[in-house]
């Protein structure tokens, strides 16, 4: 099979591998049957080893070049076989019995026949090549220097020489086209996968961006009135069950109409961006900042006491106010806060609704003082 035949460098690895094996096959083979030669044809043993010996010394070349990864495994591979056909012709010569010859011709066309189409991945033309010297060579060589007949020969097993000359061919290219289909089909089956997880990716990527919307505000980018209602209620259950104190602040920005009259809408936007980046920095790691809508913001602190949401309240003012002399911000930055902490071991149970209430409440007696800091009394606690 030519090397253009190649589908891609993995299937070229492939093939490398799967000759590389082969050889290494050959060699222990070529090894095992050192006692043959001596045994069975003690008058040419010594030439047999000879030619033994060099021919792995091909082999273990192209065991060099094959673990080098090459363009070209199946040039290797077939410079080892001819290699080895050429030494089976010869051979052949040098047995001068009928029984001999039919075991050295056995055991080399099982090869062809078996170990060649099992491991080696060739097309016709490889196979072919690979049996020329036994098409053009063996019989000429074997009237010319052989004992024995062309009657020897042919009940030497010479008849299924020439089965395994016609065959080894035809097997080679079923082994061939089978390679060649399998990876057709892997090279679809990736292309299809890939394209089916780029299409799950988008799926993921359009999910998670449904999700994001669903959730959350997309000027302020905090959790939207929902995903912070659904936030709230959750903290309160566990306040109530664990008998924790929680605290609420409900912010409202001041003078935003002010400010979109004044200074257009996107230094409105602004304004409510500024607040909101100041609630969620409030908000510290375990609570929530969330945008109920247009200019009301909800934080919720669980576990904070009395003290410890008005530490986030003033934290909140001062974020507020470096903002406003960092980017020197020309309109006004202002915001009413109603603050709410509930003790559920002194105060019992209370609803989501009712804090809320408590704090807009709280909130709008704020704003209606004209004054942009919490309420303060002793009823900070619900």
């Amino acid at each position: 099979m030519p090397c253009s035949e190649m589908e891609d460098e993995e299937s070229r690895h492939y093939r490398a591998r799967l000759n590389h094996t082969f050889v290494l096959f050959a060699m222990a083979g070529l090894a095992c049957f050192l006692l043959f030669d001596y045994f069975q044809v003690p008058d040419a043993w010594p030439t047999l080893w000879l030619g033994r010996f060099l021919l792995l010394g091909v082999c273990v070349l192209c065991v060099t070049l094959l673990r080098r990864q090459p363009r070209r495994p199946d040039d290797i591979a077939l410079l080892g076989a001819v290699c080895a056909n050429l030494y089976f012709c010869f051979g052949a010569t040098m047995i001068q019995d009928a029984i001999t010859l039919s075991l050295w011709n056995l055991s080399f066309s099982t090869s062809m026949l078996i170990a060649m189409p099992a491991w080696l991945v060739w097309g016709w033309r490889y196979q072919l090549v690979s049996s020329l010297p036994l098409i053009l060579g063996y019989l000429p060589l074997f009237l010319w220097l052989s004992p024995l007949s062309l009657k020897d020969l042919a009940g030497a097993g010479g008849a299924y020489m020439v089965a395994t000359m016609i065959m080894a061919p035809a097997l080679a290219h079923a082994r061939s086209s089978t390679f060649l289909r399998t990876v057709k089909l892997r090279r679809a089956l990736e292309v299809r996968n890939a394209e089916l997880s780029h299409m799950n990716q988008q799926l993921l990527t359009q999910q998670h961006e449904l999700e994001y919307r669903a959730n959350h505000d997309l000027l302020t980018s905090l959790p939207n009135r929902r995903c912070g209602l659904e936030f709230l209620d959750r903290t309160l259950a566990a306040s109530l069950r664990e008998r924790r104190c929680l605290s609420i602040l409900f912010v409202d920005v001041d003078r935003l109409k002010y400010v979109n009259d004044t200074f257009g809408h996107p230094q409105g936007d602004r304004l409510i961006q500024l607040v909101a980046a100041g609630a969620a920095q409030a908000a510290g790691e375990e609570g929530m900042a969330c945008r109920l809508g247009g200019d009301e913001f909800l934080v919720v602190l669980p576990g904070a006491c009395d003290m410890a949401s008005q530490q986030a309240v003033n934290q909140l003012m001062h974020h507020l106010e470096a903002q406003r002399l960092e980017e020197q911000i020309a309109f006004p930055v202002e915001v009413s806060i109603g603050r709410v902490t509930h003790d559920s071991v002194l105060q019992g149970e209370i609803s989501v609704q009712d804090l809320i209430h408590i704090a807009d409440d709280r909130m709008y007696r704020q704003k209606r003082a004209g004054r942009h800091a919490v309420v303060k009394g002793s009823n900070q606690q619900a």
